[in-house]
């Protein structure tokens, strides 16, 4: 039993917070050691108004519109997402009516964030085997610049506010995956003040400046996490199809930082021309880094119909997931 992942289709805010911009409100720091620092020029702020749902709703029409789909195809619908427009009802059931799809499917939220993405093929591959559904939108969309404060340049720097939507139905070929977790290390990135457990009113200052919580991230656990988890996770990958790094045409990882990355090819051993990475013309855009650079690999013809395919996610939670398509 595999996925086959038949459209995607990517939507991006209208605004665009370049090196240049963003240098301005840091007078220490200029555009090039921004790109020195993170390997991005580039990122996407969604509009003050703007929230994760819209940006997907844009990206799923955009979809049917790309690709000539009839809605009364869709029988279930996923949104991961960090951003949900309430705490209840889910916004996966908010969507369904904006998108005007069947009233007949069935909906999920999946909160995830940077494995989001496998996460929900993952969720897809089990609704598709047990017969629940043959026809699965799976949108991602988050928000993260709305929850980092403006004197933050690490995080500023580094985090994008993007959508994809993707097709999925029934494929032919024997698919795999590995998850993981490791709550011990929730603290290195999370959103604090967004919750019931520590919630915005009990600070006045946030509240004012950023009152759906803010972000905060300690980069060097987060780096130390990746560079170890993320090699094991493609060893135990292999291990589950019986192949060798070198039966995989081509590896899409989650876009965390072009440095990660680049530590994390040399560890596994695959050429730069088998790793794509394209960090730095959108940034990081959280659960939805893996599709963007999927539809940006197949529109420079890197991607190509057939190939096996990598695809790991892995970061806040800790949590990490991988699988192998064949696209």
């Amino acid at each position: 039993m595999s996925i086959k992942l038949n459209h995607i289709s990517t939507h991006f805010p209208a605004t665009i917070l370049n090196n240049d911009i963003l240098a301005a409100d840091f007078p220490e720091t200029t555009a090039e050691k921004i790109f020195k620092n993170t390997g991005i020029k580039q990122r996407y702020v969604s509009a003050p108004d703007e929230i994760a749902s819209d940006l997907a709703v844009k990206a799923a029409e955009k979809l049917f519109e790309e690709n000539k789909i009839n809605k009364e195809d869709i029988d279930f619908l996923l949104f991961c997402s960090e951003g949900f427009d309430y705490i209840a009802p889910a916004s996966s059931c908010i969507i369904q009516d904006r998108l005007g799809l069947p009233k007949t499917i069935g909906c999920m939220d999946i909160p995830y964030g940077c494995s989001g993405y496998i996460y929900g093929l993952g969720i897809a591959n089990g609704l598709l085997a047990a017969n629940m559904a043959k026809h699965i939108l799976f949108l991602t969309a988050d928000i993260p610049t709305k929850v980092i404060h403006q004197t933050d340049l690490e995080l500023r720097s580094i985090f994008s506010d993007i959508a994809s939507a993707n097709l999925i139905s029934k494929g032919n070929y024997n698919q795999h995956f590995v998850f993981g977790t490791d709550g011990s290390g929730h603290k290195n990135l999370l959103v604090d003040h967004s919750g019931f457990r520590n919630p915005n009113y009990t600070d006045k200052q946030l509240d004012l400046d950023l009152p759906n919580g803010q972000m905060k991230m300690n980069s060097t656990e987060i780096f130390l996490f990746a560079v170890k988890a993320v090699p094991k996770l493609v060893n135990e990958t292999l291990e589950k199809y019986n192949y060798s790094i070198n039966d995989v045409d081509l590896f899409v990882f989650h876009q965390a930082s072009y440095f990660m990355l680049d530590i994390i090819r040399r560890k596994i051993k695959v050429s730069k021309d088998k790793f794509f990475i394209n960090i730095e013309g959108v940034g990081n855009s959280v659960s939805s880094t893996i599709p963007v650079a999927l539809k940006e690999a197949e529109e420079k013809g890197i991607l190509k119909r057939g190939m096996k395919v990598m695809l790991a996610g892995f970061g806040i939670g800790y949590s990490w997931g991988a699988t192998i398509i064949e696209y």
